[in-house]
């Protein structure tokens, strides 16, 4: 299943016991909270939605305009020119101000920057999510396919998040910071109670960010090795209620097991805290070994926490991926399944089927479902998974181009349904092809980037593939991002075929 977005915190209020790394940075002057601009300003109409969520001024030198909304004539606080594009900030409306705009309900909004089209009301969002998705399909001349409308999310455009992810790093004076990373930097922002997180991952966020301050644990700096924290991730289950608490160090302190007993104690939902150790260079949170595990270490309470597909029950681990928003996530599996109703009892193919999610509940329905996934931890969760749910599966770990070779001898003739859920990337070179050789009878693609989806869809149409249903799902409220669920018919209808073999997980 799917990827993706950021968290939020506490901005400390306790100075460090002691200097540790690199010497505490000037103090910055107090911000001009006045009514005047900060920065020189410009009369700019913004004219499209940009990828990010931005309004778009087209010209010469396009300028983003963070909180700008594209038709709305506004004075811009010009933050920075670059050589090819300029940013800037919408100040205030020079005229009526839009009709779909609000006040942010974040008075973070600017600084963090997770949720870019705060702005605008739940219908302005639509909208704008709507004309991001057809400026894609039209690149490759699909526009047409563009829904009428987005799916909301189920619990609402607010407190919809299961996992959030703080990072941690040094305010401007050198103190401890938790928090997530500043719009267009890796400055660390601590944002207290993230509007968009559900109301138990709050208060777990505030109690992880307290306590690191208060036990002194600084960050993690790769450049030298020094320090210890980089992230925590903290998971809850929507069925249970239940917390999982990842912490990712870079180097082991003994400090950590007593900032997992505190978590343990302050919060009755955390029921499990584990230690990953990433002391890699880069940006990625966690560091899978050479069989893509994401290897922890127990220090407290339960190895994993319950979630539900449907009537499937699915055990999530830490390191695992599971998507943030679980109830939409439900909601497109039983879109998944009436739209493959007819295709019953073909056998089904999950690409990227990260702990199984959506193979639970194929599986159950078509009767057999392979699912193949590159990280190995998540295959074998989904192995797990498929024993408990007693559905009858089978999942390998690997590169979907390295194993559709073998999946289409396996499958000869058995024309399958093929469902893939690949990263923002969107099919690699030559994996397309890889999914033709087997033949299917159906192609079910999920995509987080209407851009690589546009691609893609444009490559099948080309072969003679047909586009029957195309499907919006508003996955991440306040941000830019969208779910879209396209189910592609074969230029000839295939016949069922024969069945494929009815075995539980043996690999």
């Amino acid at each position: 299943m799917s990827k993706r977005h950021p968290p939020n915190p506490v901005e400390p209020t306790v100075a460090p016991k002691r200097s540790r790394g690199r010497a505490p940075r000037p103090e910055r002057p107090a911000r001009d909270r006045s009514d005047q601009p900060r920065y020189r300003t410009a009369k700019m109409t913004p004219d499209f939605w940009g990828i990010h969520g931005d309004a778009v001024v087209p010209g010469d030198l396009p300028v983003d305009v963070w909180a700008g909304i594209p038709g709305e004539t506004a004075e811009v606080e010009l933050l920075h020119t670059g050589r090819h594009r300029a940013v800037g900030r919408f100040f205030r409306p020079l005229g009526p101000p839009h009709p779909l705009r609000q006040e942010p309900v974040c008075e973070h909004f600017t600084p963090c920057g997770g949720c870019p089209l705060m702005h605008l009301t739940g219908a302005g969002q639509h909208r704008a999510r709507l004309a991001m998705l057809r400026d894609a399909l039209h690149e490759v001349g699909l526009a047409s396919l563009t829904p009428a409308s987005i799916i909301s999310s189920p619990e609402g455009e607010l407190g919809y998040r299961h996992t959030v992810k703080l990072n941690m790093g040094r305010s401007d004076q050198g103190h401890i910071r938790v928090g997530t990373f500043s719009r267009r930097t890796h400055r660390v922002v601590a944002i207290p109670g993230c509007h968009v997180a559900t109301p138990t991952l709050r208060r777990v966020m505030s109690v992880v960010a307290h306590t690191i301050i208060e036990l002194d644990i600084w960050p993690f700096e790769p450049e030298n090795g020094r320090g210890t924290m980089r992230h925590v991730v903290m998971r809850e289950s929507r069925a249970t209620g239940e917390v999982l608490v990842t912490i990712v160090a870079g180097n082991r302190n003994k400090t950590l097991s007593l900032l997992a007993e505190r978590l343990s104690g302050a919060v009755a939902e955390v029921v499990g805290v584990h230690l990953h150790l990433n002391s890699e260079p880069g940006n990625a949170i966690f560091a899978p070994d050479e069989d893509g595990v994401v290897r922890t270490v127990h220090l407290a309470g339960k190895d994993t926490i319950d979630e539900k597909m449907g009537e499937h029950s699915l055990a999530v681990g830490p390191g695992d991926f599971y998507q943030a928003n679980p109830a939409m996530a439900e909601r497109i599996g039983a879109d998944l399944l009436e739209l493959t109703e007819a295709d019953r009892p073909r056998p089904v193919v999950d690409l990227y089927c990260g702990v199984g999610g959506f193979s639970m509940l194929l599986g159950a329905a078509h009767g057999w479902v392979l699912g193949v996934e590159a990280v190995g931890g998540a295959v074998l969760r989904a192995r797990e998974n498929a024993r408990r749910n007693r559905i009858a599966a089978e999942f390998l770990a690997g590169d979907a181009l390295e194993l559709l070779p073998e999946v289409a001898v396996r499958l000869e003739d058995r024309h399958p349904v093929v469902l893939v859920d690949p990263a923002r990337r969107g099919l690699g070179d030559g994996v397309l092809d890889g999914i033709l050789s087997l033949s299917p009878a159906r192609i079910a693609y999920l995509s987080c980037n209407p851009r690589a989806l546009a691609r893609d869809l444009g490559q099948l149409l080309a072969r003679g593939w047909k586009v029957r249903s195309l499907r919006a799902y508003d996955m991440f409220p306040q941000t830019a991002h969208l779910e879209v669920l396209a189910l592609l018919d074969p230029p000839e209808e295939l016949p069922l075929g024969r069945q494929a073999p009815r075995r539980m997980v043996v690999r």
